[in-house]
């Protein structure tokens, strides 16, 4: 019996079980008794609010659990007069809200709840006003009063007062958005707060208000300020922040007149998966800024078939697009990840400004590009212009695809590009890329393009069945201390594919040194040189390219070109370093079909190598061969490595070559090209040439020469009295040989041998196997009066001979010591 009993107990207890967690699951919104608040439901779907406490505009809800099921919804029937519904929850569970949250009136809603807030694929809005959701602890109020979720007071203290801030204590729970599509009315604030954040896919709208994003750690305050929009998170009081990613596919937006703003804050901030930031500036207001700040990162990366992952503004009206700002350590754009403020309207496009402390990362990935850009694509005559890029970090690099872009494709004027690198700029690599473009006749055709990585700010044609653009490109500036460019990658200022448009102009600044090296295979196998590049290839003149660095060297077949391709003047090259060095196949030029261009060179040294060149070649009628003006101490070139410096001119006059040098080895200027190193400014004709002019300084053969007097000077005044050889004096031989035996033998080359001339100790003294007999030496010092040669042919001073060989050998006064 007893074992039927418990048996019979086991079902029970399940059948318990279920109905309590039938019952938790239905009884998902109740209130937790503190305030007047009360729940009716009569299907435990869709939920009604009525009561809480009133204060002034203010509405005071607190519940124990806020949960809306799916399909279902949590309906707020507050007076119309009520300005903010303020709400939290106290029961220590989750908001899981996969159903519609609706209010009446146009009043703003608040929900905080510190155990975590989940927003399902279900879940909606239906509020007139703006819409924060917070796992902070309390909302704090101007009077020093808070409405706390973890310490609810009974009765709570309640304010008319509007609300300050969001008061995190010893947590901060995540937020999760999976799939929600949740939106506000036009103007209003949409306000998610809380510890990590994920947006994983749906859409966050606010159009032309705003949206704001927060992620903190524990022990946070973070403003509430009120705004036009609505309201406004501020983070002056954060220390710490946590992680904010939002991916697969998410769709954040604040289209609309004007507009809206978005910032978006935390530790490390990620935008992935093709998700979306951003928004589209419709009528004549100006948009509002999108701002990212990330403590440690801000990365923007991947990609789908259809998208890439972005942060994007853009006007398509008068007003101005929305300016983007990025505030952190590092930033990452890669494998596709695009940021880009333009204009396709009369409206100017927004300005991208970004302050990475530590780097700056734009890396294609694939095949597919990554950049970041600013962009005029109007082709209208009132064609707005292009904002500015500037760019500040230590170190900058773009690799395999990745750029810089602040082009024109249309009327209006590229932007200015300016990037600001304490230690380093390096550009690196290229990839190709498939894609297709659309004949007149409508047919699509598949085309394959060169991306090379680098800094762009062109004019160009990229739609061919647009009109072609006449916007100017624009300029870009780069301070560092170190840039190179290599293995295909390219820093242009250009006006290509048939734009019309005048090329800007490209200012580097590097202290150290600038090397612009190698290639890399494109399309068709076939070999890019790495470039600096001021070209045109239409009407508009090239932009002039100047620089200024310690070191310049270009070298295994990368060049610096301002060259002109069509009827526009050729770019002129300006380049200041303290050495500069061309090799294997390096080459400066200003070539020109259009008009000349100059290069001016100043250098201490200048160095060409291997089939190196500096040129400004013309070719077409009535075009003069560029100038070339060079400043240097030495120019160095080897004769058999056809290394040429050339103003030539194929069907007119050839330009001037002038070079001031100390000295120059191995070229030479010659009439003609030949194999070997030259200096030519050959025409169309003889009569035809240009001028070559070569300024070496003079040797005067005057100078060091000391003009001797015209007294006769007396020799025997010109030597000193000879020292005795025994009283401190010493005669060192040193290195190989020693000296000869005798003043007419020659030197011995090998074995030196000691040459004991004094012996101080010894009567005999051995030389070549002869004894000399030595007299004693006297105290007294002797004057000699003269010298004779012994029957050994050695020359012996004597004190007395009547028949001195050399009376003026003889010193006057022994110098003292």
């Amino acid at each position: 019996m007893k074992k039927r009993n418990h048996h019979f107990c086991i079902p029970s207890l399940i059948f318990l079980c279920l109905l309590i967690k039938a019952d938790l699951i239905q009884a998902q919104v109740t209130s937790d008794g503190t305030l007047s608040t009360q729940v009716t439901t009569t299907n435990n779907l869709n939920f009604t609010i009525t009561n809480g406490n009133k204060v002034g505009s203010n509405l005071f809800h607190s519940f124990r659990e806020f949960s809306v099921p799916t399909g279902g919804s949590a309906s707020f029937a507050n007076d119309l007069d009520v300005k903010n519904i303020i709400n939290r929850v106290t029961g220590g569970s989750i908001s899981n809200i996969d159903g519609l949250i609706k209010t009446n009136g146009s009043a703003n809603l608040f929900l905080i709840n510190p155990n975590g807030i989940v927003f399902g694929p279900n879940a909606s809005l239906n509020i007139n006003g703006s819409f924060v959701a917070s796992t902070a602890h309390s909302i704090n109020f101007a009077d020093g009063t808070q409405f706390s979720a973890t310490n609810p007071q009974s009765p709570p203290l309640l304010t008319v007062n509007l609300p300050i801030g969001l008061q995190f204590g010893q947590t901060a729970q995540p937020i999760q958005i999976e799939g929600s599509n949740l939106q506000v009315l036009p103007g209003q604030t949409l306000a998610i707060l809380g510890g990590d954040v994920l947006v994983k896919g749906g859409a966050l709208l606010a159009p032309a208000g705003r949206i704001d994003i927060g992620s903190v750690a524990p022990n946070s305050f973070v403003n509430l300020t009120p705004i036009v929009e609505g309201w406004a998170l501020g983070y002056d009081g954060v220390q710490n922040f946590q992680d904010m990613q939002i991916s697969q596919g998410s769709f954040i937006d604040t289209s609309g007149e004007g507009n809206g703003a978005i910032q978006l804050r935390g530790r490390n901030v990620a935008i992935t998966g093709a998700s979306i930031v951003g928004g589209i500036t419709e009528g004549n207001k100006p948009g509002q800024p999108l701002l990212i700040k990330g403590s440690e990162s801000v990365e923007v990366s991947g990609s789908n078939r259809d998208s890439a992952s972005q942060l994007s503004t853009v006007t398509t009206s008068t007003g101005a697009a929305s300016d983007i700002i990025i505030q952190t350590k590092q930033l990452i754009v890669r494998d596709g990840g695009l940021i880009e403020t333009s204009t396709r309207g009369s409206g100017s496009g927004g300005n991208l400004t970004v302050d990475a402390s530590e780097s700056v990362q734009v890396i294609g990935g694939g095949r597919r590009f990554s950049s970041l850009s600013v962009r005029t694509l109007s082709i209208d005559k009132n064609a707005g212009n292009a904002g500015t890029v500037q760019i500040s970090t230590k170190n900058f690099s773009l690799r395999d695809g990745g750029q810089i872009s602040t082009s024109t494709l249309g009327a209006g004027n590229g932007g200015t590009l300016i990037v600001d690198a304490s230690e380093s700029v390096e550009a690196s690599g290229l990839i190709v890329i498939s894609s297709s473009i659309v004949e007149p006749n409508g047919r699509r055709v598949p085309v394959i393009v060169n991306f090379p990585s680098g800094l762009l700010s062109e004019t160009k044609n990229s739609r061919p069945l647009f009109p072609v653009p006449t916007g100017k490109g624009g300029d870009i500036i780069i301070n560092t201390q170190r840039l190179v460019v290599k293995d295909g990658a390219s820093i242009s200022v250009a006006a290509v594919n048939g734009s019309r448009g005048q090329a800007g102009t490209l200012d580097i600044n590097a202290s150290d040194f600038v090397t612009v090296a190698g290639s890399a295979i494109g399309r068709n196998n076939q070999p890019v040189p790495s470039t600096l590049l001021a070209t045109s290839e239409g009407p508009g003149s090239a932009g002039d390219l100047r620089i200024n660095t310690g070191k310049l060297t270009v070298q295994n077949g990368a060049e610096i070109n301002a060259n002109s391709q069509g009827t526009g003047r050729a770019g002129n090259l300006n380049i200041t370093a303290d050495n500069l060095l061309l090799d294997n196949q390096g080459k400066l030029t200003a070539n020109t079909t259009g008009g000349q261009g100059n290069i001016n060179l100043q250098s201490g040294t200048l160095i060409l190598r291997r089939g190196s060149g500096i040129t400004t070649n013309a070719t077409g009628n009535n075009v003069t061969g560029g100038n070339i003006n060079i400043d240097t101490d030495n120019l160095v070139a080897v004769p058999q490595e056809n290394s040429d410096i050339t103003a030539n001119s194929q069907d007119f006059r050839g330009g001037n070559v002038t070079i001031n040098a100390q000295a120059i080895f191995g070229t030479q200027f010659r009439l003609k090209p030949t194999f070997l190193s030259d200096i030519t400014a050959t025409g169309a004709n003889s009569q035809l040439n240009g001028n070559v002019q070569i300024n070496i300084p003079d040797v005067d053969p005057s100078s060091g020469l000391v003009e001797l007097s015209n007294i006769p000077i007396d020799r025997t005044q010109q030597i000193a009295q000879a020292c005795p050889a025994d009283q401190g004096n010493k005669f060192i031989i040193t290195g190989r040989g020693g000296l000869p035996y005798l003043p007419n033998e020659v030197l011995r080359t090998q074995n030196t041998v000691p040459l004991p001339w004094v012996r101080l100790d010894h009567q005999q003294v051995a030389i070549r196997g002869e004894s000399l007999p030595k007299s004693p030496i006297s105290n007294q010092i002797v004057e000699a009066t003269g010298w004779v040669v012994n029957k050994s042919g050695e020359v012996v001073l004597v004190a007395a001979n009547t028949k001195p060989v050399s009376s003026w050998l003889t010193p006057a006064v022994c110098p003292g010591r």
